[in-house]
């Protein structure tokens, strides 16, 4: 009897395992493909929701790191350049006056090494026809020469008196110290003397002539009679000076110094030694 019951349980369980294996099998014939697809999409939502539902992970990527951190480069110390004429700086090198949008030509002074004609200036003025840039051989601006424009003129000068009257009180303001040099020129002038027995005979003597007298416009070209003045002020030195040149044209220059150009190369040279 208990051999007849373990046979009928083996086969009862290797009945129920044929029928589950069946089921499968059918199961696999008969779900449509839909149905499938729906099951799939279900799945997929519950392990989209155990994502939403779980802590959100922190994604690390070296190179993305190293191509966000950025070394801070140092920036060059600002110099600071002291206010010159025309709006230029004093000191400055030819590329820092280019920098200020200034147009500069090679030009030869005698005993000025590096010097250049300037255009487009930061602050021309109307009144000067060129100005000159002398840089020296430490690349430094030292001086700034401005020359005026050519005034037709008549025997006395009178309208180079005029300009230069003008510019003498504007840099006497501006700098101070002003000192006015004035080398006449000598005349010779003809007169007739009485001599002692009564009688008259010509005679001729010599004078200084005076600033704007006629015939000062002759002395200026010729060099006989010069008029300059200087201003000064600690840090820049000005000199004013009239020119008049052959086709009786007379004109101003203003010659702009830094006075701090030569202590500089002397300190140089001291600490150098």
């Amino acid at each position: 009897m208990k051999k007849v019951f373990a046979t009928s349980c083996i086969c009862f369980v290797m009945l129920s395992g044929g029928v589950y294996a069946q089921g499968t099998f059918f199961d696999d014939l008969i779900v449509s493909e839909e149905l499938k697809q729906e099951k799939q999409s279900e799945s997929g939502r519950f392990e989209a929701g155990k994502i939403l539902d779980s802590k959100p992970m922190v994604l690390t990527i070296e190179n993305q790191k190293k191509k966000v951190e950025k070394k801070e480069v140092e920036k060059p110390a600002t110099v600071i350049r002291d206010p010159a004429p025309l709006g230029l700086k004093w000191l400055a090198s030819v590329d820092e006056i280019k920098y200020l949008k200034v147009f500069l030509t090679p030009i030869e002074i005698k005993d000025m090494p590096n010097s250049y004609k300037a255009t487009n200036l930061p602050n021309p003025v109307t009144d000067f026809r060129e100005v000159d840039l002398s840089f020296g051989e430490n690349d430094a601006l030292w001086r700034i020469a401005a020359y005026g424009k050519f005034l037709d003129d008549d025997s006395s000068a009178s309208q180079g008196l005029k300009e230069f009257e003008k510019y003498y009180k504007l840099l006497d303001k501006k700098y101070g110290n002003a000192q006015e040099f004035y080398t006449p020129a000598m005349v010779n002038v003809d007169e007739t003397v009485t001599n002692a027995d009564g009688t008259q005979s010509p005679q001729t003597t010599t004078r200084e002539m005076q600033i704007g007298e006629p015939g000062f416009l002759q002395k200026l070209v010729s060099g006989e009679a010069t008029l300059y003045a200087t201003f000064e002020n600690g840090n820049t030195g000005v000199t004013l000076a009239l020119y008049a040149d052959g086709d009786n044209q007379t004109y101003i220059v203003v010659d702009y110094k830094d006075l701090r150009a030569g202590k500089k190369e002397l300190e140089e040279l001291y600490n150098a030694l």
